[in-house]
């Protein structure tokens, strides 16, 4: 039987602390630099959007039936609640509690094309709870043409349903309509659900 000598490893050449190439040390500085950098810019930005958010204004309507808000006229016509899913089978949108669904028909009052952007109106329950409207849902029942989620015309008028996903216990007692970004909102006391 013969001896083999073990071999070792060969030896890597680790830089020296005293010779001023701590490169590990300077990697892990810029690390931290970028990481510092970088979030403080995220709450710089964040900080900017809340200052810069304009505030809604609310304007009380006298009727419930036939309320203007600068470009359109909004008519509420029903209010169903209770249903728990929207859309076709495997695409459906699961509401969180229920769905309650705003038949509402919108009329263009200005002379030229409007879009009616359905995400900015609200509804709000019995205690000032506000919800927005679930857009993916109110795209399937939406899908008629002329669409309340399009352009109209000037004078034109569309119907659509616009669903809130809400508590399965939440009482809704009015809509907040809004005609636009600039124009003020409107509130319009809900009839009872079907």
């Amino acid at each position: 039987m013969t001896y083999a000598p073990h071999r070792s490893a060969p030896t890597r050449e680790v830089p020296s602390y005293e010779d001023g190439t701590d490169v590990h040390r300077w990697r892990t500085r810029l690390w931290v630099a970028g990481g510092v950098a970088i979030s403080t810019a995220l709450v710089a930005f964040g900080v900017w959007a809340v200052v810069t958010t304009p505030e809604t204004v609310m304007v009380t309507a006298a009727e419930p039936d036939d309320s203007p808000v600068g470009i359109f006229d909004f008519d509420v016509t029903a209010l169903r609640c209770g249903t728990t899913s929207v859309g076709p089978e495997g695409l459906e949108q699961k509401a969180a509690g229920q769905f309650c669904l705003l038949d509402l028909r919108v009329t263009n009052n200005s002379g030229e094309p409007e879009v009616f952007v359905s995400g900015e109106q609200r509804v709000q329950d019995t205690n000032g709870v506000a919800y927005a409207v679930a857009e993916e849902a109110a795209v399937f029942l939406n899908d008629q043409s002329p669409s309340l989620l399009g352009e109209l015309d000037p004078g034109e008028t569309v119907t659509g349903v616009l669903p809130f996903d809400v508590p399965s216990d939440v009482h809704l007692s009015e809509a907040v309509l809004t005609g636009g970004m600039s124009t003020p909102g409107v509130r319009v006391k809900l009839p009872d659900p079907r």
